[in-house]
């Protein structure tokens, strides 16, 4: 039996998807004018867990106190946060998402897909169920929050086509 025949753990299954994620990453980034991925981090990680205190965002993205300041003051300028005074401690900062800041984080997801999808070749059928059983996969063991697939006609598409 080759390597290729065995059934790998699931470390190892995770770990090849997340290789393949962060290719996909960097292949959208290298392809896709605009903010950085660290912009689209804070995005997310605001809409995924409501408002937080800039420190709180800078440990969570792995940048110093003052790197997040600068990144938020950013965003803020576009719209795309809003910072607030922190009701228990008015020394600190609370950031949210804003609406425009939802939008964005929802059209650079689409301008990635773009990005991406001409870079891939065509897929066949069953790979394309391969990834989305994968993606159905990870969803019904991670918490889905409010990134979970909501595409109607897609789901309605494949699971009418089974």
């Amino acid at each position: 039996m080759s390597e290729h025949d065995e059934t790998p753990s699931t470390g190892a299954a995770l770990l090849a998807l997340m290789t393949g994620v962060y290719a996909v990453n960097r292949f959208a980034a290298s392809r896709t004018p605009g903010h950085s991925p660290t912009h689209y981090r804070v995005l997310g990680l605001l809409k995924d867990h409501g408002a937080y205190r800039v420190g709180d965002l800078a440990a969570q993205v792995h940048l110093s106190q003052p790197g997040m300041t600068k990144t938020v003051n950013l965003l803020a300028d576009l719209g795309f946060v809003e910072k607030t005074a922190d009701p228990s401690d008015s020394r600190a900062t609370l950031v949210s998402l804003t609406e425009a800041g939802d939008n964005a984080l929802t059209e650079r997801t689409k301008d990635v897909v773009r990005t991406v999808l001409p870079g891939l070749g065509e897929f066949s059928e069953a790979e394309r169920r391969t990834l989305w059983d994968a993606a159905q996969l990870l969803g019904r063991h991670l918490d889905p929050g409010p990134w979970a697939l909501t595409d109607t006609a897609s789901t309605t598409e494949k699971t009418e086509g089974e």
